[in-house]
């Protein structure tokens, strides 16, 4: 779902799942963000990866880029709550022509669904990769193709999805839900690879997250939720698997 709404946005985002979604992001993120530098969040809505990528790095610059202005405005309020004003700015834009300097960032993230979005991922990764600096990373996650495509067929109505929407998607990529299109594309690490390669990208680490999709009553407790993640992040990498979970990261070297 595309939401222009950041308070909408983030209530959604509060559930036990979403937290292990964040947390596996975060893990990786301490792994590859560098220790000094700039970093751009391409698509940041309410600022929720820049915030936890500012809390791992305390020497980190961050601009935090949008399309939708209540989004931005959201994480702006959450910024100035945090004191994070100093380190982390907030500017409205359009991923597909942004309007910063060839090789401005060490680390380029685009996380969540942005990408999905946009209606010309090529023009879009292309610029992602213009922004990143040589040597300097750039991360992005999307859409997992068949895992969705599992899910949709697993749950069909019960999840809000017609035996025609299901049929969109698969000659699409693009989630309908009762005959009207979402705008949100989902990808194979196939075609993920192959954009990079087209771009000069170097893939330097592919994961899923997460790589099995788990119901919120099996992480209801510490005992499971600890389990859980630990057969997540035993998998996760798994290349047999990655397509198969709910969104793919890539993080590329330029």
């Amino acid at each position: 779902m595309k939401y222009q709404n950041g308070e909408m946005y983030d209530r959604s985002t509060r559930d036990t799942y979403r937290k292990l979604w964040y947390e596996m992001v975060e893990r990786y993120l301490d792994m590859y963000l560098p220790k000094e530098g700039r970093v751009l969040d391409a698509g940041g809505g309410t600022g929720e990866f820049c915030i936890r990528a500012a809390k791992l790095r305390p020497k980190l610059l961050f601009i935090n880029f949008d399309i939708s202005k209540n989004m931005l405005t959201i994480a702006n309020k959450k910024l100035s709550k945090l004191g994070l004003e100093s380190r982390m700015r907030c500017q409205e834009g359009d991923i597909m022509n942004m309007p910063f300097e060839e090789k401005s960032f060490d680390y380029v993230m685009c996380l969540g669904d942005a990408l999905s979005f946009c209606s010309d991922v090529e023009k879009a990764l292309s610029e992602l990769s213009r922004v990143t600096a040589d040597k300097g990373l750039l991360h992005i996650s999307v859409n997992a193709f068949w895992g969705n495509f599992a899910i949709m067929i697993g749950k069909g109505l019960d999840a809000g999805f017609t035996f025609e929407d299901i049929k969109n998607y698969y000659d699409t990529h693009i989630i309908h839900q009762h005959g009207v299109s979402t705008d949100c594309r989902s990808f194979t690490f196939q075609e993920l690879d192959d954009i990079g390669k087209r771009n000069g990208l170097i893939c330097i680490k592919a994961f899923a997250t997460p790589v099995f999709p788990i119901h919120n009553d099996l992480l209801s407790d510490d005992e499971k939720y600890e389990y859980m993640c630990e057969l997540q992040y035993k998998n996760c990498e798994n290349v047999k698997l990655i397509d198969f979970g709910n969104h793919i990261n890539v993080i590329w070297r330029k």
